[in-house]
């Protein structure tokens, strides 16, 4: 069976609509996910569709493992969602609650049986051997398998939402011909809310965007199909991504709701991560941080996605990059951002500048944060731009610094960005010879 038709197999498997005598159980292949519509005519009385809620315990066979998922609306009609991720094999059984008569009180069952694809990966997490290492489930008893991010810069999903084949086809290249083991998507910001538009979130609509949600659905699940990451920035900095802009501010009730439906509908969903945004020393503040992680996490449920936030090493901030930006001295301001959550839950994401951050400065950052992964999220880039002292001078800088970030289990974003006609990286005229490398790490 090819790759699509895994992912069509994994839609066919979400389709239908539960009624009062409609089947109440569903079987899923493991690292794939499976929806439960249900029809709820009058569940918006007094309220919003997209506020109605309701909650899945989903208990494995064994007794030992549980997850939670959280009612989502499907942006038509009546029609309201549980979804569940199967995440170990064997059989589960879900309940829901719900304030609703017509979504409370489900019993609901799924069979998760082996993949097909033995490249497919699941959720990620924590191994208690090597905390510092970024893994996610591989197999076909859910062991979590080191795997180091090694990211490509992606096109915004505004650019390929409605051509899902132009998303896959960029994938296919950066993964079969390049070696790169994830995509990187940045500033998500307003799409949120409007897919197509990149204005002030002063203004946005009330309502989740869906179209957004199943491009990144559709993402994730492209990487995980092929063993892969996709690594995601949810807001950004300025007008348009810091969410502190949201109507009712960075914990209003914009806020809240996106931060639900992220869980509820990507929580389930494999092989993903993501950061609240980059510079966040210039826009945030740590009880804004501690404010998004503190209510996202838990809204996952048990499924795990590492979070974080892409800092740097100075503390200025003020509106102006700092000279330089990582003297490799992970200041204590950047350590507490850092480590707001468990290491188990929050990775540790840094700013670095490519080939002038020396070996001993990596190092420091695995010491500073020897509980947790670490990212460095400042996009490794050959450009001609304002910022040479931090991008690659010639293409064949990334071929020693893959190396050099990833044998130390430190994930990493990269990009070609010399037509500015692109979205996202251009091919790299040494393509083979990355994808080499890449092979070549000790994973």
């Amino acid at each position: 069976m090819n790759r699509i038709s895994w992912l069509l197999a994994g839609i066919l498997l979400a389709s239908g609509t539960l009624s009062a005598s409609a089947q109440w159980s569903k079987q899923v292949e493991l690292y794939h996910w499976v929806d439960f519509p249900i029809e709820a005519p009058g569940a918006d009385d007094g309220i919003d569709k997209w506020d109605v809620e309701g909650s899945c315990v989903w208990t494995h066979e064994s007794g030992a493992v549980r997850r939670t998922s959280l009612l989502w609306y499907s942006g038509g009609k009546d029609t309201y969602v549980y979804r569940f991720g199967g995440s170990l094999p064997g059989r589960w059984t879900g309940t829901t609650r719900s304030p609703v008569a017509a979504l409370d009180g489900r019993e609901l069952t799924v069979d998760v049986v082996p993949s097909s694809n033995p490249d497919r990966i699941g959720w990620s997490g924590q191994r208690s051997d090597e905390p510092t290492a970024w893994a996610h489930q591989k197999g076909p008893a859910g062991q979590l398998v080191k795997c180091t991010p090694i990211l490509i810069m992606m096109p915004d999903v505004g650019h390929w939402h409605d051509d899902l084949a132009r998303m896959r086809a960029y994938v296919a290249e950066f993964h079969e011909n390049h070696g790169f083991n994830g995509g990187h998507i940045s500033t998500i910001g307003r799409s949120w809310f409007e897919i197509g538009s990149t204005a002030s979130l002063r203004t946005v609509p009330a309502a989740p965007d869906v179209r957004t949600f199943a491009a990144l659905e559709a993402a994730a699940s492209e990487w995980s199909e092929r063993g892969g990451w996709l690594h995601l920035w949810m807001w950004g900095k300025g007008g348009s991504g810091d969410f502190s802009n949201l109507p009712g501010g960075y914990d209003g009730a914009h806020s809240r709701r996106i931060n639900r439906y992220l869980a509820a509908r990507l929580g389930p969903v494999p092989g993903w991560s993501m950061g609240i945004g980059w510079d966040v020393e210039f826009w945030a503040d740590q009880a804004k941080i501690k404010w998004w992680l503190d209510d996202l996490v838990p809204r996952l449920g048990g499924w795990h996605h590492w979070l974080g936030a892409r800092y740097s090493d100075s503390d200025i901030g003020q509106g102006r990059d700092p000279e330089p930006a990582n003297k490799g001295e992970y200041l204590a301001r950047g350590i507490i951002w850092n480590t707001l959550r468990p290491g188990s839950e929050q990775y540790a994401g840094w700013e670095h500048w490519a080939t002038t951050t020396s070996d001993s400065a990596i190092d420091a950052g695995l010491a500073a944060f020897a509980d947790r992964p670490m990212m460095s999220e400042d996009r490794f880039r050959r450009r001609e731009g304002a910022w040479p002292q931090k991008d690659f001078r010639s293409d064949d800088d990334i071929l020693t610094e893959i190396p050099r970030w990833a044998n130390r289990g430190v994930g990493a974003i990269y990009g070609r960005l010399l037509d500015r006609n692109v979205q996202g990286s251009e091919t790299w005229p040494n393509r083979a010879a990355i994808k080499a490398v890449i092979e070549s790490i000790d994973q």
